[in-house]
């Protein structure tokens, strides 16, 4: 088989793998290695969603920022940016029109658009559905957004209620991992590393071949 061929048969192998793969609820896909997929927001999460237990804000965004996992390192805490593209507004509200209250479904609010739409979870019901993860816990999660309204705070998503609002950064709250991107499932990966160094192989021996 021609190193072209080969490739081009690994490329398909590895496609039919991503293809079969079902993700474990709506748009989430379980990529090994403890880490989980969302195929709308183009985030990968860290499966264990309270691998650290309680922290201060400084304390969680330290450890978001240092964490390396799965070969990467450019993990941080989840962020909230401005519903109306402008400016933050913490102003309670019931349908997402503001940045604080419940039923933040949109993907401005990366753990409201996780908790609501991805996961499927409902208002003032707590966490009926954990999906692919790990340890989700019915109390408060820090994002990596700081308040507009005061330094000494930053806003928070309580699972609970499906509230984001703002807290004081020295309370203790749990922590979940979000970076930008995507990350190969083992299987495809591995799949692709075996038809590069065939085709490298291959092209080798050709060239050995040819000076000979």
């Amino acid at each position: 088989m021609s190193p072209r061929k080969f490739w081009t048969t690994c490329c398909l192998a590895a496609a039919a793998i991503a293809a079969t793969a079902s993700p474990a609820q709506a748009s989430l896909v379980d990529r090994g290695n403890g880490m989980i997929y969302d195929t709308v927001s183009n985030l990968t999460w860290l499966k264990n969603a309270d691998s650290q237990g309680l922290m201060t804000w400084d304390v969680a965004v330290s450890w978001a920022d240092q964490l390396s996992h799965g070969g990467f390192s450019d993990w941080r805490l989840p962020g909230v940016s401005p519903v109306n593209g402008l400016s933050l507004n913490l102003a309670y509200s019931e349908d997402g029109s503001t940045d604080g209250g419940i039923n933040q479904t949109g993907l401005n609010s990366e753990l409201g658009h996780l908790f609501y739409t991805s996961l499927g979870n409902q208002a003032a019901t707590g966490v009926t559905q954990s999906g692919p993860f790990e340890a989700l816990q019915n109390y408060v999660y820090w994002t990596g957004t700081e308040s507009p309204y005061d330094p000494e705070e930053a806003l928070h998503f309580f699972t609970i209620f499906g509230e984001q609002g703002s807290s004081l950064k020295v309370n203790e709250y749990h922590a979940m991992a979000v970076r930008v991107g995507d990350v190969p499932e083992p299987a495809t990966l591995m799949l692709l590393l075996l038809g590069l160094g065939a085709v490298a192989l291959t092209s080798r021996r050709g060239k050995t071949g040819e000076q000979a």
